[in-house]
């Protein structure tokens, strides 16, 4: 089944995706109230500090304070029978704090941290890159992970993701994977995380630090999966269609 679903999870990207919302931050200020380049019609609500410089964002907030925020509303509903793939490419910040971290995923209502172990009440479903390491942080189940995940490709400019799909009809599952400059799965997961759909109403990032990791291409996109006998009517038909190709070079010789 890991094999499987493994092939599966990586497979989406190459398949037939639709972007459903997508920021490039190509404007200048605060990013609260500001429209998203592609949007299915809400605008960013967000906490002071987050900000965009003309092609990414990033926030930052006191020491004391970890609730820095910013949200959009769900453009779309998850269903049954899609891949739902939200990614980010991260940039180092202007900090010299290598354990900064830009916390990306799905939310709740409003996107929150105290700064203890549960990231969003416990709601989380996201991914933090690290400001200056070759490491993320998943919090695929709402909690931060005891360790970090290592990526052989560093965090500056590498596109991270979250992946949402089924493992059964309606019973989800999570994974991180990194898309670009490869397309894998982070090396550091036992498994997938067993989510619940029930406190995802957001999408958006949480600031974990005073100068976490810039986040440009904010992007959810929907992959739909074929059913089963689609899929095997597709390698029939190619098969048949390679059958016909060597009978015709057959008959030629």
């Amino acid at each position: 089944m890991c094999p499987a679903i493994a092939l599966l999870c990586l497979c989406a990207t190459s398949a037939r995706a639709t972007i459903v919302f997508q920021d490039n931050f190509n404007r200048v200020g605060p990013l609260n109230g500001s429209t998203p380049s592609s949007t299915a019609g809400s605008n960013w609500t967000a906490t002071p500090g987050f900000t965009t410089d003309g092609s990414k964002v990033s926030g930052s907030f006191g020491f004391s304070d970890f609730t820095t925020s910013a949200y959009v509303p769900l453009p779309v509903a998850i269903t049954s029978g899609n891949i739902y793939t939200l990614s980010a490419t991260t940039y180092r910040g202007a900090s010299t704090d290598n354990t900064a971290i830009m916390i990306f995923g799905f939310f709740d209502s409003l996107p929150s941290w105290n700064g203890g172990g549960a990231v969003d009440e416990g709601h989380a479903i996201a991914i933090a890159p690290r400001n200056n390491l070759p490491a993320v942080n998943t919090m695929l189940n709402g909690s931060v992970n005891a360790s970090d995940a290592f990526v052989a490709d560093g965090t500056n400019g590498t596109t991270f993701g979250v992946r949402l799909y089924e493992t059964a009809p309606n019973t989800w599952s999570a994974v991180a994977v990194e898309l670009s400059p490869t397309n894998q799965l982070i090396v550091g997961q036992n498994s997938p995380s067993p989510i619940s759909l029930a406190n995802i109403a957001t999408i958006g990032m949480i600031s974990g630090s005073l100068l976490p990791p810039y986040i440009d291409n904010f992007t959810l996109d929907v992959t739909l999966v074929p059913e089963p006998s689609t899929f095997v009517l597709g390698i029939v038909g190619l098969a048949g269609l390679r059958l016909v190709t060597l009978r015709k070079k057959f008959f030629r010789a």
